[in-house]
């Protein structure tokens, strides 16, 4: 199963350990009106790059230099159920070489808000809630 093969089968893999991880409590907050999320608004690369700048202290302080959020892909997504229902998480994934990386981040500010007003210089505007390198949650 060639190196894109395997790569696809660990996103799967991390994919419903996430899946699994958000299975759980309940929240209140509701999706945001279309236009409103924070990846919807100009300004979000700022945001997106705060996110990545997170995740690379987080895989520095956890052993695992060896990867680079900062190359990776960011999406974010409204839970409709599980441990973080009713809140958006952002997703940053990497399938580059020589290592995947799969990470989850909850928004430490209201993700329908205006983002003109956020200072994404700020180090604490993500947490990162799951880690995944080549399939192993760290």
């Amino acid at each position: 199963m060639g190196s894109w093969g395997t790569a696809n089968a660990a996103m799967s893999a991390s994919t419903a350990v996430v899946i699994a991880l958000l299975a759980g409590a309940q929240a209140s907050a509701k999706e945001c009106p279309p236009g409103q999320a924070a990846n919807e608004q100009e300004g979000w690369e700022g945001l997106a790059n705060n996110a990545r700048q997170n995740a690379d202290w987080y895989v520095v302080d956890h052993g695992a230099p060896e990867v680079s959020p900062m190359l990776g892909a960011v999406s974010a997504v409204y839970q409709d159920d599980g441990e973080y229902e009713g809140q958006y998480l952002v997703f940053i994934k990497q399938l580059n070489h020589p290592k995947y990386l799969f990470m989850v981040l909850r928004p430490r500010f209201d993700f329908c808000s205006n983002i003109s007003s956020i200072d994404d210089g700020k180090p604490d505007l993500f947490e990162v809630i799951f880690a995944n390198i080549d399939s192993r949650k760290f």
